[in-house]
């Protein structure tokens, strides 16, 4: 959208924070540095910092508003025509609430703090400070960080900035998985390379927060999704609070056969498996179920598949499977919580004979050494593998390759 006079901004700015500018810092940009849809930044210097001061675009309220008003209209009237099953108008107005809430810079001032408290630590990761005193509800004045955005003109990222997307790839998993607090709006605008080499975070006005429980059935749904156990994915829906119980008990065979049908060909030939894909396919699917889709799954996906395409960008070979997957093994492993331990069961015991899944323990044993997030340390799984048979939780799986190595040996001992 195209910039604001100098003067509007100003004059906003005055009357938010109670003074002009110009008395407030000790110089700022006659001109803005950005814009974006919900407002402008100028640069600043505040007590010798140089600081970003993001101004909201006057009259905005009134304009998203309208624009809610239309959208939700057309989400009715395609709903009545198309018979969707999934309540679109739901949807839109979980949207509407969690766009106002962007509104309010306080709301994003909190969120930068909650962000920098819970993954400041991360040694490849920045999160600019914010300075509260000088902030209100459309006024916000954070840090300036010096780098470039891991997109420009170009709308491509580069090559050698893969490793850096990647990193962002596992915050994200770590954002979604173990803390449920989440960056939804992760794109390349919002993304920085330091002059230092690391990631910086842009923008926390959207920003997901997932129950416990719901965590738990989302490390189960991508194993499941993964390892091709539709059944089982359908009951994570219900987990994850996207299908209700009494809706699930009735249709379950017909969303399981759903899931063989939709994903079991890109499943298949996992060199090709995309998160972009996926989703997709979930949304496609919408038509057909009585899915609900609150505000935190579609802002999950956003956020993964965002930074797969950008990183396919820069690498067609990218495959965040390969980001994934070990993650979610090596969770499953190294965490002892009861709803992980079931999932795991799952995964490593056949079904159908009860016997531990050689096919899933050899690729296991066989997999190559991933890197922990944000961190130059390798970790094989074959390793973590090893000391989780050997501990207490592993010892249903000892007890069972165990078992099944004395009936082997008798059986062999019989034939002679």
């Amino acid at each position: 959208m195209p910039f604001f006079s100098k003067e509007e901004a100003f004059d906003f700015i005055k009357k938010e924070l109670g003074a002009n500018p110009e008395k407030i810092f000790s110089d700022i940009s006659s001109e803005p540095v950005a814009a974006a849809s919900l407002g402008q930044v100028y640069k600043a210097t505040l007590d010798g910092i140089q600081v970003a001061v993001k101004v909201q675009r006057p009259g905005l309220l009134e304009l998203i508003a309208l624009d809610i008003f239309v959208i939700r209209f057309l989400a009715d009237m395609t709903q009545k025509v198309f018979k969707v099953r999934t309540d679109l108008v739901a949807i839109i107005d979980e949207y509407a609430e969690r766009l106002f809430e962007e509104l309010d810079y306080r709301k994003e001032s909190s969120n930068m703090i909650k962000f920098r408290s819970l993954y400041g630590y991360m040694e490849m990761l920045y999160i600019p400070r914010v300075f509260l005193e000088y902030s209100s509800k459309h006024v916000l004045v954070m840090e300036w960080i010096e780098g470039d955005r891991l997109v420009k003109n170009s709308a491509k990222a580069m090559q050698e900035d893969v490793s850096l997307i990647e990193i962002g790839v596992r915050c994200s998993l770590v954002q979604l998985l173990e803390t449920g607090f989440l960056h939804c709006d992760p794109h390349g605008g919002n993304l920085i390379k330091t002059k230092d080499g690391k990631l910086a975070y842009l923008d926390f006005g959207l920003v997901s927060e997932i129950p416990e429980t719901i965590r738990y059935s989302l490390i189960s749904a991508i194993l499941n999704l993964i390892n091709r156990e539709y059944e089982s994915l359908a009951k994570d829906f219900n987990g994850m609070a996207l299908i209700r119980s009494d809706d699930l008990d009735k249709e379950i065979s017909k969303i399981s056969y759903a899931f063989f049908e939709t994903f079991d060909k890109s499943l298949s030939n996992f060199d090709k498996f995309t998160f972009q894909d996926i989703s997709e396919k979930i949304f496609r699917l919408t038509v057909n179920f009585p899915f609900i889709l609150p505000p935190y799954f579609l802002n999950n996906l956003r956020a993964i598949a965002t930074l797969e395409g950008l990183a396919l960008t820069a690498d067609p070979n990218f495959k965040i499977a390969d980001v994934i997957y070990p993650y979610i093994i090596n969770k499953l492993l190294t965490n002892s919580a009861p709803q992980f331990q079931a999932s795991l069961e799952d995964f490593l015991i056949d079904a159908e004979t009860k016997k531990p899944n050689w096919n899933r323990l050899e690729a296991l044993l066989q997999d190559p050494e991933w890197t922990e997030t944000f961190s130059d340390q390798s970790v094989s799984l074959s390793d973590t593998l090893l000391n989780f048979i050997i501990s207490p939780t592993g010892n249903f799986l000892r007890n069972l390759i165990i078992q099944t190595f004395l009936e082997l040996s008798i059986k062999k001992i019989l034939s002679f």
